[in-house]
């Protein structure tokens, strides 16, 4: 009994650094995808051809790994012996929603008024979706240890992020951003996927997919310098390669309610890489609503829940 609860805690321990880290590394989009905009790349080809450059070298680094058996380990063989095309229906259903959705519909809702704003929403209603639809096609249980680290982290997001005016338009569309991404990580789950970096590869192949019929619609004429390669290598490495890799990961370790919970430290990050980076100082409602979240973390990881000797 004490070595089963030994192994379930290392277990929820390395999710949630998987999960951290993911947090960490999508933090980095804001500052990267700033800089690219100012170059001229619109958001839907940034949205394009960072996944396309993703998939592609991870192409590449995975060449030498035989085809058959990256497709083996996508799914685990225990989800009622899967065929190759049935894998693929699911991986390709997941990227629908964890990249064409989250990408597009963020786009638009950047549109409608302040980025914070549209990480909130987004965020927050990824949460509830994952725990939601957790509840309803895994059968996880919603505790109170869980209703009550969503609520925490959640306020705490809105204290950290949220000003005053909020149209409408952005609501409704970081809202899908964040319900896609939100069941995207439930049915990972529920189809057997396995984290890591095949997968990773697949659902980046499936995303490049979706993402060029929006990036064929607003085509114009591009021009690309030496800064928007770095920018787009940046963008395709860390938070679309290694972000995708680190929360596929922790998805094998947690439940996807309690993985977008402790996603939601990625405005901690944020302001932290913008006071190394930019020397922008925190304020003290930052402070305040960065304890709710890590509280929230904590709460909905079980840390307060006492241990059965």
């Amino acid at each position: 009994m004490i070595k089963n609860t030994s192994i379930q805690s290392a277990n929820k321990s390395l999710g949630a650094v998987f999960a951290l880290s993911a947090a960490a590394l999508n933090a980095t989009i804001g500052i990267i995808s700033i800089l690219l905009m100012n170059t001229g790349l619109k958001s839907n080809d940034i949205a394009f051809f960072k996944t396309l450059i993703a998939f592609l070298l991870l192409t590449v680094l995975l060449s030498k790994t035989p085809i058959r058996q990256q497709h083996r380990d996508v799914a685990t063989l225990e989800f009622n012996n899967p065929t190759l095309k049935r894998v693929m229906v699911a991986v390709a259903v997941c990227a629908f929603l964890g990249i064409f959705t989250l990408f597009v519909f963020e786009t638009q809702a950047y549109q409608y008024g302040n980025p914070a704003n549209v990480v909130v929403i987004l965020m927050a209603t990824a949460t509830i979706s994952a725990t939601l639809f957790g509840a309803l096609l895994l059968k996880n249980k919603i505790t109170i240890n869980t209703i009550v680290g969503v609520l925490l982290a959640v306020v705490g997001i809105f204290v950290i992020s949220w000003s005053s005016e909020v149209n409408l338009q952005l609501v409704i569309f970081a809202s899908l951003a964040g319900s896609g991404y939100g069941v995207f990580s439930v049915l990972m789950q529920r189809f057997g996927l396995k984290g890591g970096i095949y997968l990773t590869k697949y659902l980046l192949l499936f995303g490049s997919l979706f993402l060029f019929i929006p990036f064929m619609v607003t085509f114009d004429s591009i021009s690309i310098g030496y800064q928007a390669v770095l920018g787009l290598l940046g963008l395709a490495i860390f938070p679309t390669i290694l972000g995708f890799y680190c929360t596929t990961s922790a998805l094998k370790h947690l439940p996807a309610s309690k993985v977008q919970v402790v996603e939601l430290s990625e405005p901690l990050f944020a302001m932290l890489f913008a006071w190394v980076i930019l020397h922008e100082v925190a304020t003290m409602r930052f402070w305040i609503g960065g304890a709710l979240v890590i509280f929230g973390i904590l709460a909905i990881s079980d840390v307060f829940r006492k241990k059965a000797i």
